[in-house]
């Protein structure tokens, strides 16, 4: 696990128990909510479906709950967020595991989700290609993560001062990309960009595995 993420892991660690309270899980009832209304159309019932950076799970349950025939997953780097999804659902798969190396074989799933974390990555162009590797052939991987470079300064000031705030220093452990530069990433991992969204400050993307796939590894 690389230097950055075990400290994402260290911080995330230290606010696990509170981590489904209120005051963390605001914002992530529009997210999450937005995140779903994007996919549902396009997610058949027997999908299997991993989470990178799943946190205590919030989105795989909501998500559960509109299609129950789902096989859901979910990876995080802290062990004690995983512990805590673990407490509330039985019928998730949740695993401690980075997003650079995913415990899983090649082209096990039909969609991937990586919700609101993508700039917590350092390595971002190995995590695309490792999402690239465990998805079938024409599976899709979904990207949502704040417009960061559309933000008005005053905004992004008073987000970095909330997140020390509240857990820890948003802005130590970020990089928040456009889209272009993800996409040219995501060229190199065989994932073709095939829907981008702007909505209010958020993106929403989706990438396609190309059917000539190189595994990289």
């Amino acid at each position: 696990m690389a230097e950055n993420e075990k400290s994402t892991a260290h911080k995330f660690d230290s606010i696990a128990r509170i981590y489904n309270t209120p005051i963390f899980q605001l914002y992530y009832l529009w997210a999450h909510r937005a995140c779903i209304n994007f996919l549902k159309n396009n997610v058949k019932d027997d999908f299997k479906i991993l989470d990178i950076a799943c946190g205590t799970g919030i989105f795989l349950k909501k998500i559960k709950q509109v299609k129950t025939n789902l096989q859901l997953f979910g990876i995080d780097n802290s062990e004690k967020m995983i512990a805590t999804a673990e407490q509330y659902s039985n019928k998730i798969n949740f695993k401690v595991s980075g997003a650079e190396k995913i415990p899983f074989e090649d082209n096990s799933f039909d969609l991937i989700t990586i919700i609101d974390a993508f700039y917590y990555f350092q390595d971002k162009e190995a995590v695309l290609k490792e999402c690239g590797r465990t998805l079938k052939t024409d599976g899709h991987l979904f990207i949502f993560y704040p417009a960061n470079d559309l933000f008005p300064k005053f905004i992004l000031n008073q987000i970095w001062a909330a997140s020390k705030f509240l857990f820890f220093n948003l802005e130590e452990y970020s990089e928040f990309l456009k889209v272009n530069e993800v996409k040219k990433m995501a060229n190199t991992a065989n994932l073709e960009l095939v829907f981008k969204k702007n909505k209010l400050m958020h993106r929403f993307i989706l990438f396609k595995k190309m059917q000539n796939f190189k595994n990289y590894a």
